[in-house]
């Protein structure tokens, strides 16, 4: 089978070019003032305090753009260098990036090995990429070696292992309960719900690609190992902060009905609703933060200083 035959960095390649071109648009990918504010809100939790301006920044794994073209439409960058695995990823980046006007200097690579000198950069950002990456510690000590001494780092948007396990749950309920509701001739979006079909009559690349999927989340991570991991690359401070504990069980309720159902039965109206119910939610989740372990929240953001 030539899935089983593939290395985790040969998924994660074939994967993300496979699914670059939808793949803003499966996960509600925007660049606006709303999700810049919201992907800001992420990076300056990491950083306990304002994002910094006028430094040289890298977003590793960088796919379509989401972190660095939000942060350029926030205005606290201009410019960014971007590397990615994924060439199609990077590709979908460039058109992105130039549909808003920021300047950014895209390379394919992979973490294990970044194109960059030796402490050229003052910042290093990611979103949801440390999960994918088979060589932690070697990706840990390249981040390392390109930023500046005193230069930081800020990954957000990782999964953690209380956190998977409740998004499990969610989509359990969720599927169930959709399933449930269209048997009984239950509408969405003004018409009778459809269900998706996932079956064998689907192309051979359809089933490939979800197989992919389940390839290429190779880790869900317990924060203080993450950071005993990071320190021993050399990080001279390392601390975590997390985000996103019932809104993360809503999210993932929210993307298993629209994933079970059929395009038509998902309008503008619904992703609105789905969205802004989402929002609120997340600020419940900031008034309990203070209160609860960090670890039981979905969403890990790791800050490293060299």
């Amino acid at each position: 089978h030539i899935i089983m035959a593939m290395d985790i960095k040969e998924a994660n390649l074939v994967f993300h070019d496979e699914t670059s071109r939808e793949y803003d648009k499966k996960w509600a990918i925007r660049f606006d003032a709303d999700m810049a504010e919201f992907v800001l809100s992420k990076f300056e939790l990491g950083l306990r305090g304002p994002f910094p301006r006028d430094v040289r920044i890298m977003e590793i794994g960088c796919g379509t753009g989401y972190a660095m073209l939000n942060l350029g439409l926030a205005g606290v960058l201009d410019e960014a260098w971007g590397c990615d695995i994924s060439q199609g990823m990077l590709d979908v980046c460039r058109d992105n990036a130039k549909d808003l006007g920021i300047k950014v200097h895209l390379q394919q690579a992979d973490a294990e090995h970044l194109p960059y000198e030796d402490e050229c950069f003052d910042l290093v950002i990611g979103h949801a990429v440390l999960h994918h990456l088979p060589d932690l510690d070697a990706s840990f000590r390249e981040i390392q070696r390109v930023l500046k001494a005193g230069g930081r780092c800020v990954v957000a948007g990782e999964p953690t292992v209380v956190g998977h396990r409740l998004a499990r749950v969610a989509k359990a309920i969720a599927s169930f309960a959709i399933k449930c509701y269209a048997r009984l001739g239950g509408r969405l979006g003004k018409k009778r719900i459809t269900l998706r079909r996932y079956d064998a009559s689907g192309s051979p690349e359809d089933h490939e690609l979800q197989e992919l999927e389940f390839m290429v989340d190779i880790h869900n991570f317990r924060p203080r190992q993450l950071c005993d991991m990071a320190r021993r690359a050399g990080f001279s401070m390392v601390r975590f902060e997390s985000e996103e504990l019932i809104s993360s069980f809503i999210g993932w309720m929210i993307r298993t009905v629209e994933g079970s159902v059929s395009e038509e039965n998902i309008s503008d109206r619904w992703r609105w609703g789905a969205y802004n119910t989402y929002k609120r939610v997340r600020r419940w989740d900031q008034k309990l933060y203070p209160y609860l372990p960090r670890g039981w929240f979905y969403n890990l953001i790791v800050y490293l200083e060299k």
